[in-house]
């Protein structure tokens, strides 16, 4: 009874999705079963308000035994628990012996006979995703992450900021021809190498399950996964411009289906789609919808693969080895380095908050006053602070400060908020000369705040995109998230992270 289980949420997109489908009788979309293209001598059609796909070739696709009978112009689709009958010209159909209404009679078309595209959904237990940019309709039959391999795979990643050609193709997925496509080689979308058992819940190679695909409001997209997963090079397309990646011997988890994140907050990117890819039922394919072509970069560690898209006004920043600090000598010969700590927010800007209503700019402050406590003591390190009690410096007032004074370091304390559910520490740099600074003080403050490490990121923030030292941005955890909240105003780990602040600084001046 496994096959017939309706996925009662299929039923809104259907009904959503399909008419809007139905409103370009020009345009024969193209049908994916688990990532591979079906071909058959009749496409998908679309009919009234209904997409009608060939029946014979997506049962057969998933082990079913098809069988027709000519005197009754009847359909039987099979297995060993399964028995499904169609009667052309009829809305009706039979599924273990209920009766069940479609959505437009099944019909013979050129000799294929051709059912409703969700009757065949729910009755063979298949999710459906529409790509309306490609106009390819994607069934996928779910894996089951619970008994999924743990084993390791190997591969390389990497990023690509150049454009290779390629265009979607006749299918309607992405394809890539040239120089560095893939790690797998040029995409054929005619050809699949398809090695699963159709009636195995989790191909053998599955070494990772996605989870999550989120947009973390500023840069970057987080992608997050158990298991194993090493995604193959990413890539760039033109007409329109996107950035593809590949995950090779991947599944979606079992809380996750092919979609869609529509992002309206960032410069270049619009949009981010997932679904099966088009060479293996076992590779997804993230692509990174972009409103002009755009740099970008693709890291990765601890279960998140983040591609940090960077706006085409900006220039990226390349990393290079950090310079020592200029700084002036004391009469006995050790130098003295000029520090700027800005404690965000502040006065009239109130910043994040908790749900209880706690502020961000009284988190700020209170770790920057720990800190202070911490560097009064430090001989060598004079120390400038943007604000020491309730006022606002304005950005350009913590610029100016910092470029004044020609510090050799600036570190902006905040708290970050976005959903509920979005938690972890983060550390943000802006310029080449400050990735090395933010790289050494995040492995300090991720210990302290002891929340999920969401690593280093690029950020475009005033504050360290203007300033002329190695600049960083430091957002130790959510207040918009419980677990983080009810830490990072806890007075124990508040002096943690300020302990580590001091030690991240430490070693970036070379004082320890």
């Amino acid at each position: 009874m496994r096959k017939l289980v309706v996925v009662i949420m299929l039923l809104s997109l259907f009904f959503s999705l399909f008419p809007a489908i139905g409103q370009a009788a020009s345009v024969t979309p193209k049908l994916y079963l688990n990532g591979k293209l079906l071909e058959s001598q009749e496409e998908p059609r679309i009919v009234g308000q209904s997409t009608l796909v060939p029946v014979r070739i997506v049962a057969e696709g998933l082990g079913y035994d098809v069988g027709w009978k000519q005197s009754d112009k009847r359909v039987d689709i099979s297995d060993a628990s399964t028995l499904i009958t169609l009667i052309v010209d009829s809305r009706s159909a039979n599924v273990n012996g209920n009766v069940v209404q479609l959505d437009a009679a099944a019909t013979i078309i050129n000799k294929v006979t051709m059912v409703p595209i969700r009757f065949v959904a729910e009755s063979l237990g298949l999710q459906v995703y529409y790509d309306n940019p490609t106009k390819a309709v994607h069934l996928y039959k779910p894996a089951d992450s619970s008994t999924g391999s743990g084993s390791t795979g190997n591969g390389s990643n990497g990023n690509n900021n150049g454009s290779n050609s390629g265009s979607d193709g006749s299918s309607g997925s992405e394809s890539s021809s040239g120089n560095g496509d893939s790690n797998t080689g040029n995409s054929s979308e005619g050809s699949n190498n398809n090695n699963t058992n159709p009636n195995t819940s989790v191909p053998s190679n599955v070494q990772g399950f996605l989870k999550t695909v989120q947009f973390d409001g500023i840069a970057s997209v987080l992608i997050d996964y158990d298991g194993t997963i090493t995604p193959n090079k990413a890539f760039t397309l033109t007409g329109p411009d996107r950035i593809v990646i590949d995950l090779p011997n991947s599944a979606f988890a079992s809380t996750l289906v092919p979609g869609q994140v529509v992002v309206d907050s960032h410069p270049s990117l619009t949009k981010i789609r997932y679904a099966v890819g088009p060479d293996s039922p076992t590779t997804l394919r993230v692509v990174l919808d972009l409103k002009a072509a755009s740099s970008y970069n693709v890291s990765q560690q601890n279960g998140r693969i983040q591609v940090d898209v960077f706006d085409p006004a900006v220039v990226p920043p390349e990393t290079t080895t950090p310079t020592t600090p200029s700084t002036p000598d004391t009469g006995s010969g050790d130098k003295v380095y000029k520090v700027v700590i800005d404690a965000g927010h502040g006065g009239k800007d109130p910043g994040a908050s908790t749900a209880s209503g706690l502020l961000e700019k009284t988190f700020n402050l209170s770790i920057v006053l720990k800190v202070k406590d911490l560097l009064d003591k430090e001989k060598r390190i004079q120390v400038t602070y943007t604000r020491t009690g309730d006022t606002y410096p304005t950005l350009q007032d913590r610029v100016d400060i910092a470029n004044k004074l020609k510090a050799d370091a600036f570190i902006s304390v905040h708290a970050n908020s976005f959903t509920a559910a979005t938690n972890g520490t983060e550390t943000y740099y802006n310029r080449a000369d400050s990735k090395p600074f933010a790289q050494i003080m995040h492995k300090y403050l991720v210990k302290a705040t002891g929340l999920k490490d969401n690593g280093v990121r690029f950020g475009d923030f005033k504050v360290i995109r203007e300033t002329t030292m190695p600049a960083i941005l430091l957002e130790s955890g959510y207040l918009t998230n419980a677990t983080d909240s009810k830490a990072l105003f806890d007075s124990a780990v508040q002096s943690r992270i300020a302990a580590a602040i001091v030690s991240g600084l430490k070693e970036q001046l070379k004082l320890q």
